[in-house]
């Protein structure tokens, strides 16, 4: 049964482009109850039941509890995946610790696009590019971490999507961002999949070791849940990122005002296609956890 992750962001528009993602929700995992309170049950080996004792062999019972219900993956360091990425705030990156085995992990805290030009414009459409910045104590990173610590040798795979809302004039008169769209990464910059922690190596590609992207991602309000990061099933153990190195709004010119909507963020346990559009989520089954917005 496919349980969801729900991470909600709100992002904020002005003059024609700022967004700014406000999280709510962030932890999954595929269903299985666990016993957290008291100790592992003993009473069935009590007086050596199940024990055999010929004077040539006796079992002694070994135990160990393993309890992932609390279990928070920090944001990873980009740069150094090997790492936790410190003062996340800094560099733009919501941490959100959703807990459980199988958790989005960290977002972009806010795409923040800026304005329009002040000085006269009269091309039709509005174009706006954010950047993966360079290496600094307050460089902005763009990038989603996904962490699964199912333990099990055959599982299924996993599949990241967004969904991305209209754009919303906050004067309340009704009017939206003419045929708003973000993607992410492109061809000449185009997304890739880092393994973090235990699965840091050197390199970056958009498929690696089963869990895959795809070079750029378009979202839009009429496409639904976008395919973003998946996982093939028996795949995608630990921690991985998806880097996007660019984020670029386009749109049609539009009334002035401040403009402001939603990306949702959705995780499921099952494989998906990177790119695809109107992929179903089964938000009758989700876990969450809320956090405040930002």
């Amino acid at each position: 049964m496919k349980k969801l992750l729900l991470c909600t962001a709100a992002l904020t528009m002005f003059a024609g482009s700022v967004l700014a993602l406000n999280n709510s929700n962030v932890k999954a995992d595929e269903g299985k109850t666990v016993n957290t309170s008291g100790d592992i049950d003993k009473s069935n080996d009590n007086n050596n039941q199940g024990m055999q004792n010929n004077g040539n062999s006796v079992k002694t019972f070994t135990y160990f509890k393993v309890d992932n219900s609390s279990l928070s993956t920090p944001a990873a360091d980009p740069n150094n995946p090997g790492g936790v990425l410190n003062h996340p705030e800094n560099h733009n990156v919501f941490n959100t610790g959703g807990t459980g085995e199988l958790t989005i992990d960290a977002v972009p805290k806010e795409l923040d696009f800026g304005q329009t030009p002040s000085s006269n414009n009269s091309s039709d459409s509005i174009n706006s590019l954010l950047n993966f910045e360079s290496e600094n104590e307050n460089a902005k990173y763009y990038y989603a971490q996904v962490s699964d610590h199912r333990n099990t040798d055959k599982h299924s795979g996993w599949f990241l999507t967004a969904n991305m809302s209209n754009m919303s004039n906050l004067n309340g008169d009704g009017s939206t961002l003419k045929a708003a769209n973000i993607t992410l990464g492109s061809n000449d910059k185009p997304n890739t999949v880092i393994g973090a922690y235990d699965n840091n190596s050197n390199g970056e590609n958009n498929n690696k070791n089963g869990v895959k992207t795809s070079n750029s991602i378009k979202l839009d309000s009429d496409s639904g849940n976008v395919g973003i990061m998946s996982a093939d099933n028996n795949t995608g153990m630990g921690t991985w990122l998806n880097k996007f190195q660019t984020i670029a709004l386009n749109a049609k010119k539009s009334e002035s005002g401040s403009y402001k909507g939603t990306i949702t963020w959705n995780l499921t346990d099952a494989p998906g296609t990177p790119g695809s559009t109107k992929n179903n989520v089964n938000t009758s089954n989700n876990t969450e956890q809320k956090t405040n917005d930002q």
